[in-house]
């Protein structure tokens, strides 16, 4: 989108693990400049001090434009300090001068609440941001949430084009032996990101005939990651960022959503709701079942894995 409006620019991203090695495949990418979980801790003040140092770097570049599409506080906060030494800073910032965040820190007038929830410090030159923190799905209908936050919220006129060229990994489809391969991303960075039968589903699908795989720990390289789920007829996931790797290369994804609307996820394959309380968007659970939502009968599973690969 970007490289549309900008044709002739050399386009620089700033990212942090895992898209660090997914940014060096996409060839509109001139460099990656990368940053570091020693440079992300949690302790703000010395992340704070760390992303001052990252602003020093990218201020010796010279951009002649900054665009921020994070919504965490710390690129926000880089965001920030850019725009403050005269960088031209597109995008989401913090609603605090940087000597004035400084103050409060100093004070102890700013809540822990104030740096993890961005309805209190994210503010943003993009049209409909403020979109961003209400329960938009409900005004979307069946718009997944890549195109609604780069169209709708940061009013980007162009199609999303989710789509990366990889090659697809032979010698690992070979090994599948003509079988079905079925990838397994069962695990995300939330309680409401987990699937408890992972184990048994694994274990009913190999039983079943098919090739199974579930390395997405990091384990293996981005660039084989794709390959391998460019030859994979189907992922089942949970809401976790695993889904959108398979979106590049065009594998179908069941998802078993949980705590989210489909619609958001926007899954080829989704689970029917199993809790009246289902779809909350939240993090910690209300009704005090653990994310029973999550509770999907791994028969429940099997049983659309094989009316959708039959």
């Amino acid at each position: 989108m970007i490289q549309t409006d900008y044709p002739v620019a050399k386009i620089d991203v700033l990212t942090y693990g895992a898209g660090v090695d997914l940014m060096s495949l996409v060839p509109e990418v001139n460099a990656v400049l990368s940053v570091t979980k020693e440079q992300w801790p949690s302790d703000i003040h010395l992340a704070t001090s760390n992303f001052i140092a990252i602003a020093d770097v990218v201020i010796q570049q010279h951009y002649d434009l900054v665009v921020n599409l994070d919504t965490w506080f710390m690129p926000c906060f880089l965001a920030t300090v850019l725009q403050e030494a005269g960088l031209n800073v597109q995008g989401n910032t913090i609603n605090l001068a940087i000597d004035d965040l400084f103050n409060k820190v100093q004070a102890q007038a700013l809540t822990q609440a104030y740096f993890q929830t961005p309805d209190q410090y994210l503010t943003s030159s993009f049209p409909n941001m403020p979109d961003w923190a209400k329960p938009w799905w409900n005004d979307h209908q069946g718009v997944a949430y890549p195109v609604f936050y780069l169209n709708h919220c940061c009013g980007f006129k162009h199609t999303v084009d989710m789509s990366l060229t990889v090659q697809a990994d032979k010698a690992f489809k070979a090994l599948a032996n003509g079988k079905k391969i079925i990838a397994l991303s069962l695990s995300g960075s939330k309680a409401s990101k987990q699937y408890k039968e992972a184990t048994r589903l694994h274990d009913e699908l190999e039983r079943a005939g098919y090739y199974v795989w579930s390395q997405f720990d990091g384990s293996i390289p981005m660039q084989i990651t794709l390959s391998r789920l460019k030859v994979t007829d189907l992922l089942v996931t949970v809401a976790t960022s695993t889904q959108w790797l398979a979106k590049l290369v065009e594998c179908p994804s069941l998802m078993i959503s949980g705590a989210l609307p489909p619609s958001v996820l926007g899954a080829e394959l989704t689970v029917e709701k199993v809790q009246a309380c289902q779809y909350c968007y939240q993090n910690q659970c209300a009704e005090n079942k653990n994310f029973a939502c999550m509770d999907v009968l791994p028969e429940t599973l099997l049983a659309k894995i094989f009316d959708y690969l039959q």
